[in-house]
């Protein structure tokens, strides 16, 4: 299951640095983008770049250990390989969860952010009781909805008016 949801921004894609961006975030600033993140920790190894986060979606508890994949300045790929989930808060699995984004020219001052989420699950009995605990993907869709606006407009601010311009 992948889920891409796509936001414009009100500044040239060539003044963005999504790495910069997602390297430099704090604990505190990722914590405001969702009433459902909980926590995040990140981190440099032998020039690798890791994140965990800890959030609820909908009815489970996830901790994410990401692995930055592949990065440039408007591409990031994120990849966790052992993502606990816990169903109802109660069932642990260990799923696969992509996280990627994106930024795109639309013209010389705005752009559009491309945030996708997914889960690869390890079984389709798995992915099947994750679905219908999901409601089908409603949760994911919403928490995208609601941490790739925060993301974008946290973006927008910074390498147009704020830390970075």
């Amino acid at each position: 299951m992948r889920i891409t949801k796509k936001f414009k921004l009100q500044i040239a894609a060539k003044n963005v640095d999504l790495y910069k961006w997602v390297t430099e975030m704090t604990p505190a600033e990722y914590e405001t983008f969702s009433k459902g993140h909980r926590a995040m920790g990140s981190h440099f190894e032998n020039g690798e770049f890791y994140m965990v986060n800890v959030e609820n979606m909908g009815n489970e508890m996830i901790v994410q250990h990401y692995q930055l994949k592949e990065h440039s300045k408007e591409h990031l790929r994120f990849y966790s390989d052992r993502t606990e989930a816990y169903i109802w808060r109660w069932i642990p699995a260990i799923v696969g969860v992509p996280w990627e984004m994106t930024v795109t020219p639309i013209d010389n001052s705005s752009c559009e952010f491309s945030c996708t989420i997914g889960a690869d699950f390890p079984s389709r009995l798995l992915a099947f009781a994750a679905w219908i605990n999901g409601f089908g993907g409603f949760f994911m869709r919403k928490h995208l909805a609601d941490e790739g606006g925060k993301f974008a407009k946290d973006i927008e601010k910074k390498f147009h008016t704020g830390r970075y311009a």
